[in-house]
């Protein structure tokens, strides 16, 4: 292969050049993976090679050993040790004589694959020369970029390894890196490449933080490089500080007493926007940090618990000092701002909704004559940064405190929303209408401004692409706060406040659904609303419904017609947008009224099935179809029937597409629904449905979070076909015993999470096989009983488990108990038994886990006799 032509290709513009190249790099790992990494190590160190080029290999070499996450990172490991050490000496030389390149590029890239390697070898024993080895570039005085590029890997490396790993050496990369990071370092450039280490290595250093001589000393070095006469320095230097108040908030008082109130207020001041930013993000991560602490804290409170760790309300101290520069901030908006720019009045609007969220009530007082004052100014700048100021404060102080000033403002703001000439200040106007629907509608008297607002934010639907998304998104309050939550509603509201506005705003949505393209991402809003009006509808506006939903099939057939005539990517990606939408809003209908989606079934059935045939396994499409599809059969229940010939090819095909998880979960999903809708009608398919679920789990490629799902699913298969679900019985029970063995390594929160949601499906699965065999043929489960006690004793034991796996495994010890009586008295009489029951009867939030306890301890009772 002609290697600098496929890398040079490998980065074009030109889409098939790019896929090409691609694939036959890809192809060449596969054929031959040592000759593969060996060609890119030397086209990285080439100095006469383009630079493109350089970077593109460096890049490659990088991603064929170091995956984008945890899942596959594995195999890539494997891969790697796999070779002789003889072939990987000479690629690990390669990669560290580049980092003393000329070409600064490079030697960047080269510090990125130095890395990865370290993160392979260093967790077994292997390079062990490595980091002595970097810490002696790092001290070479005679070659920058050697020492600029080196601390770039030693951040990298830090950010990667774990502590433990380098433990012996952790205080040697400390002083290396903090050593460049001095105000004392001649090179700008290296104190920044220093910075930029310290800031990746700062949970490395934890234990150094803890001893606070080594604290006061690296927080010297970061506070005084905030003063550097280098932009750069100081941004990093932010960053740091923004960085280490979130991982060491509780060791923070002394240095924002003596130090850091007045360098991240006066930072803020900065005229360079990048540092200001990070100053602005300091506050808004103390602000965040106070947030999470309280609420933990009152989580302890009421379990009768004291909290770790309490806020020490830095924030509200420094209120005083931060809010007037904050409010000074918004008003330094420019005419052309990109909203897609972060901009300091942006940051600074999203510090002070943080900061009010923290502080509450404290917070109103100094806004109120920041807002008043600036409402009438004729500098849109000013009126903007009132309003936004006023939206900003409306989460988190005490609604009754609010309550007076959002009445007295409502009027105005709507004045604004329909005469101010500033397109920004209505941009805002309306993202405050917005948030005074979600968090303040109490104060909303439907017979003094309701139909003013709702005029004002139709109005708005039609304005630039932000005001239409404020609009839609205080539309969607409106309609779900007064007429109720879609879900809980029912079939029998005769009205609502809405109803009589029902035709109006739906009328003006529907173009808006209907532009050809979805700028800013207002054409997908517009769809959202009308799904949640749908989904909102009291009786009386059944008719409006109804036409809506049969305009959104006529689109989506109109759409269908057309996948012939798309030109590109940009065509393909609009019109796989517009199909999501549409089935957003089907389904909402569907939702909404079964018995008036029923007589479409037929008509929505066919589009769908011709739009996953179209979708071209996009998962996005595939995703809401499939969901569409469920939601339709849980409308129709046995009526789906008639559709599982033909619906089924897709859904096998679906559940085998092992390496596109998105498309296997979405059908996971789908299978569940119609095990629920169908019941017996499953039987014909099921055999199929099982091999296909147990094949999933079985597979090493699909994601995990998809397997809880599938396990789910094969309980609502046993419950859906009962007795049929004999010949599948022992092969479950082996699949759902290795999966209840996977376990987690402390502090991995992650797999933690995973394991627990785990454990929950299999309950699940456990109760729906009981109950799926228990007519037919009971005594079938009965050998499996004392493994599944075992199980449940074995998670019952976990501090980690979750209420709704104790909830439901009390209703599955119930089962046992009533199904096998005496025959299992030794297993259901063990002490943990009677600890989970008092545990079910003593959480007062969770009555379905005191009726599973009593159940339970029912069933055992009458059991015993």
């Amino acid at each position: 292969m002609n290697a600098a032509q496929l890398l040079q290709d490998s980065l074009s513009p030109n889409q098939a050049a790019r896929e090409s190249a691609t694939q036959q790099l890809e192809a060449a790992a596969r054929d031959n993976f040592h000759g593969y990494l060996h060609t890119l190590a030397v086209e990285l160190a080439n100095e006469s090679q383009d630079l493109n080029v350089r970077y593109a290999a460096g890049l490659a070499f990088k991603n064929a050993i170091a995956a984008r996450d945890s899942i596959n990172q594995p195999q890539l490991t494997e891969r790697w040790l796999a070779l002789p050490d003889s072939a990987t000496a000479p690629l690990k030389q390669s990669t560290l004589s580049t980092l003393g390149s000329p070409q600064h590029r490079a030697g960047a890239v080269a510090a990125s694959c130095v890395s990865a390697i370290a993160a392979i070898e260093l967790p077994v024993n292997k390079w062990p020369e490595l980091i002595p080895q970097l810490l002696e570039f790092v001290g070479n005085q005679e070659n920058q970029g050697l020492r600029v590029s080196t601390l770039q890997a030693v951040g990298f490396i830090c950010e990667v390894i774990d502590p433990e790993i380098l433990s012996a050496k952790s205080n040697e990369i400390l002083t290396a890196v903090v050593q460049g990071a001095r105000k004392e370092e001649p090179s700008h450039e290296v104190q920044h490449a220093a910075i930029q280490a310290l800031l990746n290595s700062l949970e490395f250093i934890r234990d150094n933080f803890e001893r606070e001589g080594e604290r006061n000393y690296i927080m010297q070095v970061v506070c005084e490089a905030t003063q550097s006469p280098s932009v750069t320095v100081q941004v990093g230097a932010f960053e740091c500080l923004v960085r280490i108040m979130h991982l060491y908030y509780e060791k923070m008082d002394f240095y924002m007493e003596r130090a850091l109130f007045g360098l991240t207020i006066m930072g803020m001041k900065h005229h360079e926007e990048p540092v200001a930013l990070q100053a602005i993000e300091f506050w808004s991560t103390v602000c965040e940090e106070e947030i999470e602490l309280s609420q933990a804290a009152m989580e302890a409170y009421e379990m009768g618990e004291q909290p770790l760790y309490e806020s020490k309300g830095f924030a509200k101290a420094a209120l005083p000092d931060i809010l007037p520069v904050l409010l000074e901030l918004l008003c330094q908006q420019n005419e052309d701002d990109d909203e897609d720019d972060w901009t300091k009045s942006m940051a600074a609007g999203c510090c002070l909704e943080l900061l009010a969220n923290n502080v509450g009530n404290d917070i109103v007082q100094p806004v109120v004559p920041f807002v008043e004052a600036g409402i009438t100014q004729p500098d849109w700048q000013r009126r903007e940064a009132a309003v936004m100021a006023f939206g900003s404060i409306l989460d988190g102080p005490d609604p009754e405190v609010l309550a007076p000033l959002v009445t007295q403002a409502l009027g105005a703001l709507i004045g604004m929303m329909q005469n101010d000439p500033s397109l920004q200040v209505r941009d805002t106007v309306a993202w405050t209408l917005s948030k005074i629907c979600e968090n303040m509608l109490q104060v909303i008297d439907p017979a003094v401004h309701l139909e003013n607002l709702i005029t004002a934010l139709v109005i708005g639907l039609n304005a630039s692409p932000r005001t239409c998304n404020s609009c839609c998104a205080a539309l969607n309050s409106l309609v779900v706060q007064i007429s109720g939550d879609a879900d809980l509603l029912g079939d029998d509201v005769p009205t609502s406040a809405m109803s009589k506005y029902y035709s109006g705003i739906l009328k003006e949505l529907m173009p808006i659904a209907e532009r050809p393209t979805n700028h800013a991402n207002s054409r997908s809003a517009a769809y959202q609303t009308i799904s949640v009006f749908l989904g909102a509808s009291a009786n009386d506006t059944l008719p409006v419904v109804q036409e809506v939903a049969a305009a959104m099939l006529a689109r989506q057939e109109a759409l269908l017609g057309m996948q012939n005539q798309l030109v590109g990517m940009d065509d393909r990606n609009n019109w796989n947008d517009m199909q999501i939408n549409l089935c957003v809003v089907i389904q909402s209908f569907i939702r909404r009224s079964p018995s008036l989606a029923a007589p479409f079934a037929d008509r929505i059935m066919t589009n769908l099935l011709s739009l996953i045939q179209a979708s071209g396994k996009h998962a996005g499409v595939l995703e809401d179809a499939f969901a569409t599809v469920g939601g339709l059969a849980s409308a129709l229940e046995a009526g789906f029937g008639k559709y599982m010939e033909h619906f089924t090819p897709f859904l096998f095909s679906a559940l085998a597409s092992f390496e596109d998880w998105q498309v296997a979960q979405a059908a996971v999903y789908v299978g569940s629904d119609i095990a629920r809708a169908v019941n017996d009608g499953l039987i014909p398919y099921a055999e199929r449905l099982m091999v296909a679920l147990i094949d999933l789990l079985r597979s090493p490629v699909v994601q995990r979070q998809v397997k809880p799902n599938a396990i789910t699913t094969i309980g609502e298969v046993a419950l859906a076909i009962g007795g049929g679900f004999r010949p599948y019985l022992e092969t479950t029970m082996s699949i759902l015993s290795q999966a209840g063995s996977t376990s987690a390594a402390p502090g991995d929160e992650a797999m933690i999470d995973f394991v627990q949601t785990m454990r929950e499906s299999i309950v699940d699965a456990f109760i729906g096989i009981m109950n799926g065999v228990k007519d037919s043929d009971v005594a079938a489960m009965q050998p499996y009983v004392p493994g599944i006690m075992g199980f449940l004793k074995t998670c019952w034991a976990d501090e980690d488990r979750t209420d709704s796996f104790g909830t439901a495994s009390l209703g599955l010890i119930g089962d046992f108990a009533e199904a096998y009586k005496g025959s299992i008295r030794d297993e259901l009489l063990q002490d943990w038994v009677q600890q989970a029951i008092q545990w079910g009867r003593t959480r007062s939030g969770n009555k379905r886990a005191k009726t599973n306890a009593a159940y339970a301890q029912n069933a055992i009772k009458n059991a015993s006799k």
